[in-house]
């Protein structure tokens, strides 16, 4: 996410959309709305495979970004984009949350939030050198691939074997 962040403003002046903080808008927009429309989702599909399905929307945006040209997919694929963030820390803090007991949530989540500042600091620098190197379309991209990969990570990790452990205080 914070790579497209990075790199949407100059690919929206070079396609033509001088008010490229719409595309902001519209990811804040779709990001809050889908939170709050599907606030239920995360406890209803299982958080591997969400986190799967919210990485595969995250690259399919990210790749729209990347390949088509002109503004209306500038902004269908940061929506679509946006529609994956959106379930990716419910997705990432459910599977945390479900793996460990409730004496280790704590520790659990500092270590979650860890790679999730890992990533919010490594994706830009990671884009910025590929836009440097072969242009911000590349970096879109290269931010797809990343997510793709991620979203087939997900779901090839194993699941517990027996049965879920008890929420805290239950």
């Amino acid at each position: 996410m914070s790579a497209h962040m990075l790199l949407v403003g100059p690919r929206a002046e070079r396609i033509g959309l001088d008010g490229w903080s719409l595309t902001f808008l519209l990811f804040g927009g779709v990001v809050v709305a889908s939170r709050i429309l599907f606030a239920r989702l995360p406890d209803r599909v299982a958080p591997m495979r969400l986190g799967a399905g919210a990485l595969a929307l995250s690259a399919v945006g990210l790749m729209i970004t990347a390949t088509l040209p002109g503004v209306p997919a500038l902004l269908a694929g940061t929506a679509v984009l946006a529609l994956g963030v959106a379930f990716m820390t419910p997705a990432l803090f459910a599977a945390t949350f479900t793996a460990v007991a409730p004496s280790e949530r704590g520790a659990a989540a500092g270590t979650a939030t860890l790679f999730i500042d890992l990533g919010f600091g490594g994706g830009p620098l990671l884009a910025g050198v590929v836009a440097a190197g072969a242009g911000i379309p590349a970096a879109f991209a290269v931010a797809a691939l990343m997510a793709g990969i991620g979203a087939v990570g997900a779901l090839a990790i194993p699941r517990p074997a027996g049965p879920p452990l008890q929420p805290a205080g239950g």
